[in-house]
């Protein structure tokens, strides 16, 4: 009869137990997913006002460059042309030159810019830093280096 009521103590003992590790696991994991969930919220948020804001300025650009084209079309149109070929080309190591025929000569710069900066790494001299020790005596130039400590 006692092991009986010992293990019956011990069932409620592991079922209030298991109860207070639940209850522990709900209140430490739900205020994080709320805490999670808020972060990204105001991620979206700021995320949407970044694209709102650009897309204005996009927008009150498109309108001053209008006025400009509408003054001046050739001239607009051609530094347009220009900043873009300068946007696009600025990223790009590949170098395309038009020799005013129909000859056309591709030199590969990258290539050659990689293999110069391959040649110039081999050539570097790795530094040597020289440190001279407190207790450090040099020896006499004259011959006399077997000096003692105590006669100097």
């Amino acid at each position: 009869m006692p092991s009986r009521q010992q293990d019956a103590i011990k069932a409620r003992e592991d079922k209030e137990r298991s109860t207070l590790e639940a209850q522990t696991y709900a209140n430490d994991i739900g205020p994080k997913a709320e805490g999670e969930a808020l972060a990204e919220v105001e991620k979206a948020k700021a995320y949407s006002a970044q694209i709102t804001f650009k897309a204005q300025g996009d927008a009150e650009r498109f309108r001053k460059l209008l006025v400009e084209y509408e003054q001046a079309t050739a001239v607009t149109r051609e530094r347009l042309h220009l900043e873009t070929l300068e946007a696009v080309l600025s990223t790009t190591k590949k170098v395309i030159v038009d020799s005013k025929g129909s000859n056309v000569i591709y030199l590969p710069l990258d290539k050659l810019m990689d293999q110069g900066s391959r040649n110039d790494r081999a050539r570097q001299v790795p530094e040597v830093s020289v440190t001279r020790s407190p207790d450090f005596e040099p020896a006499d130039a004259s011959g006399g280096g077997d000096r003692s400590r105590g006669a100097r």
